[in-house]
């Protein structure tokens, strides 16, 4: 779910469905409540409103906000505004937990540690969906590769987890035959 534009469908939706874009800070799609993470409102709203099929989580690479949790995680900043904090302290927690994990390091090139941070994100956002929803729906993890980041030719789009599977080989294995998706991972 993004308000990302993008020329065509991304798999699994195609152009008859209807589709709604939800675009959250980070695209995270939960959120603190009553001290409890809970699905994010806006996609707990459209869950009571429609029949859901698919979500397509999808990060991009210039993403500013992932960015802004890292800086946070080097060097707290307390003096935002308490509304700022509550919705960057899950990512900033991503960022310690893609280090303790070794996915990420100081050592890496801070574009490095962006576009892997995006990725690890976009991982973690569908296997929480995955817990959220009806295994009946299909949980699709996309990057918006803008930098060229996984080829050599940037502004491609790149599924990276489908139903919180991350190796490219199996994920193809559960596309269709008839369908052209472009499939990687940083992390793999």
């Amino acid at each position: 779910m993004s308000n990302c534009k993008h020329q065509g469908s991304l798999w699994p939706v195609d152009a008859t469905w209807n589709v709604v874009g939800v675009q959250t800070l980070g695209n995270q799609t939960r959120e603190r409540y009553e001290g409890e993470t809970v699905l994010d409102s806006n996609i707990e709203h459209l869950r009571t409103q429609y029949e859901i099929t698919a979500v397509l989580v999808v990060g991009h690479t210039r993403c500013e906000v992932l960015e802004d949790a890292y800086e946070r995680w080097v060097a707290p900043d307390s003096d935002s505004p308490a509304g700022i904090e509550a919705r960057l302290d899950p990512l900033v927690s991503l960022v310690e937990d893609g280090f303790e994990r070794g996915l990420l390091a100081e050592s890496m090139p801070l574009r490095t540690v962006r576009n892997r941070l995006v990725e690890y994100n976009v991982r973690q956002q569908v296997r929480f969906l995955q817990q959220a929803l009806p295994p009946s729906v299909t949980i699709a993890g996309y990057v918006h590769d803008q930098d060229g980041e996984y080829s050599s030719f940037p502004d491609k789009w790149y599924l990276v987890t489908l139903d919180g599977e991350t190796e490219p080989t199996t994920i193809r294995t559960h596309l269709p035959e008839d369908t052209s998706v472009h499939v990687a991972g940083l992390l793999t």
